[in-house]
C-alpha cells in the first residue's frame, strides 16, 4: 500500500453564510429607493385623479337630478342626492371606495 502514488482529491465545497436582513439591505441597489418613491407618487396621483373624477361625475349627476326634482320625478332633495350616488356607483364601479361613507369609531 503506497500512499504516494494514489492521491485522494478533496472536493472543495463553499460554505455560504446565512445572510441576515441587515446585510440584504446593504447589498440593495442605492437607486431602488428612488424608483420606489417615484412609483408611490404615481400611484397616489392616480388615486387623487380617480377621486376628483368621481366627485365631478357625482356633481354632474346631482345637478341633473335636481333639475328632475323640479319637474316632479323625485319626492325630496335627499332622494335625488341618494339616487345620484347610486347611479354614479353603478356607472363607475371604481368610485365605490371614494364615495363610500366615512366610518367613525364610537368613543366610550
Amino acid at each position: 500500500m503506497q500512499c504516494g502514488s494514489m492521491r485522494i482529491k478533496k472536493s472543495l465545497t463553499k460554505k455560504y453564510k446565512k445572510s441576515t436582513r441587515s446585510s440584504k439591505r446593504i447589498k440593495r441597489d442605492p437607486g431602488s429607493r428612488k424608483r420606489s418613491k417615484k412609483q408611490s407618487k404615481r400611484s397616489s396621483n392616480k388615486r387623487g385623479s380617480v377621486k376628483s373624477k368621481c366627485r365631478q361625475w357625482l356633481q354632474d349627476k346631482i345637478k341633473k337630478n335636481m333639475k328632475e326634482l323640479k319637474k316632479g320625478r323625485w319626492v325630496s332633495r335627499a332622494q335625488a342626492i341618494a339616487v345620484s350616488y347610486s347611479q354614479v356607483k353603478k356607472s363607475h364601479p371604481q368610485c365605490k371606495r371614494s364615495l363610500a361613507k366615512k366610518r367613525t369609531t364610537k368613543r366610550k
